[in-house]
């Protein structure tokens, strides 16, 4: 992990789950044992992200302490399922701010 982290440039991607990427029903649960043990090899934020989806992985991620999160192939299922770019970035924006609102209470 030592080398990871003084690999990694601004911040720690800590991947939450082994596999593919894609929307989980679930965050793993290891997540906060994981996130205590990067904090003890560097001081840089750490970001989870891989399979996050829905506004409550966001807030239990947050609620463990991550630093950030990554969002990526929910994103693309949102844009993916619009009939139009107009409609998808509309929708886009109500998954955002649904994420916002789950941080923010």
């Amino acid at each position: 992990m030592k080398d990871i982290v003084e690999a990694s440039d601004g911040f720690v991607y800590h991947v939450s789950t082994v596999g593919i990427t894609g929307a989980r029903e679930s965050v793993n649960e290891q997540i906060p044992r994981l996130l205590r043990e990067i904090r003890e090899a560097t001081t840089k934020p750490v970001a989870v992200g891989f399979g996050l989806s829905k506004p409550e992985h966001v807030k239990q991620v947050a609620e463990w302490g991550a630093d950030g999160v990554i969002v990526g192939s929910a994103i693309v299922t949102v844009l993916g399922e619009a009939k139009s770019p107009k409609e998808g970035l509309k929708a886009l924006e109500t998954f955002t701010k649904s994420f916002t609102s789950a941080l923010l209470g």
